[in-house]
């Protein structure tokens, strides 16, 4: 069957099942959708076969055009704590206080996802679609000032100028309270009012961990597209990595760490700076199989790069080589002659660490983590 023909079938199994009808119809239409969109994605081998989704884990809704509304948008609180609310209507499901994190325009809303976490947070995600660029024949510039990034265990990011970031291993940290959390749920009866509790509970102490390691990607994120026209990473096999972990605290830490994640942020956050900045972009290589294949494509040219080896400086892992001429039109050192030294704290958008660092929160929760 055809998109049509399931978007078809979802409306007649609407109106046959009273259920059903508590949905708008586009929602409706949309579940339909998300279906072939899995079925495509199976059969170009991207991803395994569709699986039914029990109904408690189908969590969210999405108005792809019709039957929401934002009214009544008002600025509350003072200084800090200044904030907009509004209300939401969705159709068939009533009005709703929301909190609006940041601008955007209404015009161009494309469509609304209403989504609930397990930890009970319930968050509404507004679809805007971006007008073209401009100046879309402008020419990328010359990068200035290149940085390559070598990511670990021990040190998140180490910085081929000298700089680094300690690993704040959020997981680790919050391990203890995990086991406390998965203790007491192991002891309800399943299903019972107290076994959802500790549920949610246990839910959030995960969401806390995730949001925290996603705070400091962005935050690093951030500060690396802001300061640098070119970014050197290293594809690491992290799969492979965490297989061949000698203990398992080793492979924990590697989990931790989210290798992965941490280089599509950074892929994510230069493209979103190089609409801006045309001339920053990401190169991402494996550094010390530079030797074998020398050459990569950068600004539709071929640009030669040096061998960049890795050697030990007060008991950790820096950069050494140089770029050559043809990719900036001077040669330029990568591992400087400084001393390693920290990154400091980067801006905060939120959060508290586990030992006693306040952070404030960009987007704040409606409850707490209690």
């Amino acid at each position: 069957m055809g998109k049509n023909e399931l978007r078809q079938l979802a409306l007649d199994l609407r109106k046959r099942n009273p259920e059903f009808q508590a949905l708008h119809s586009q929602v409706a239409q949309q579940v339909a959708e998300r279906f072939y969109q899995a079925r495509q994605r199976f059969f170009e081998g991207l991803a395994n076969k569709p699986r039914k989704k029990k109904p408690h884990m189908y969590l969210s809704l999405v108005y792809p055009q019709k039957g929401w509304k934002l009214s009544d948008i008002r600025g509350v609180g003072q200084g800090e704590n200044k904030k907009m609310r509004a209300r939401l209507y969705l159709s068939k499901m009533g009005f709703f206080t929301v909190v609006i994190h940041r601008d955007f325009p209404l015009g161009r809303v494309c469509q609304v996802c209403v989504k609930l976490y397990p930890s009970g947070r319930m968050y509404v995600v507004f679809l805007v679609k971006e007008e073209e660029a401009l100046n879309e024949q402008a020419a990328a510039g010359e990068p200035r000032k290149v940085v390559a990034v070598d990511v670990g265990v021990a040190r998140l990011a180490t910085l081929s100028d000298g700089r680094f970031l300690e690993n704040p291993k959020p997981l680790e940290c919050s391990l203890e309270r995990i086991r406390t959390l998965q203790g007491s749920l192991s002891r309800k009866i399943k299903f019972s009012k107290n076994w959802l509790k500790a549920k949610r509970r246990l839910a959030k102490e995960y969401e806390y961990v995730k949001d925290f390691r996603r705070d400091v990607f962005f935050k690093l994120d951030a500060l690396l597209a802001a300061e640098y026209d070119l970014l050197v990473s290293e594809d690491l096999n992290v799969e492979g990595l965490i297989r061949r972990g000698e203990t398992g605290k080793r492979r924990l830490r590697l989990h931790d760490s989210a290798f992965s994640e941490l280089r599509r942020m950074l892929e994510w956050g230069v493209c979103k700076t190089g609409e801006s900045r045309p001339s920053v972009q990401l190169v991402a290589r494996v550094l010390l199989v530079w030797e074998n294949k020398p050459e990569f494509n950068f600004g539709g040219q071929s640009v030669s790069l040096s061998v960049l080896r890795v050697h030990s400086r007060s008991g950790s892992q820096c950069f050494s080589g140089s770029f050559k001429k043809g990719m900036v039109g001077a040669t330029r050192s990568v591992c400087p002659a400084a001393e390693l030294h920290p990154i400091p704290p980067l801006p905060s958008l939120g959060l508290k660490r586990r030992k006693g660092e306040a952070m404030m929160r960009e987007a704040p929760s409606f409850t707490g983590r209690g």
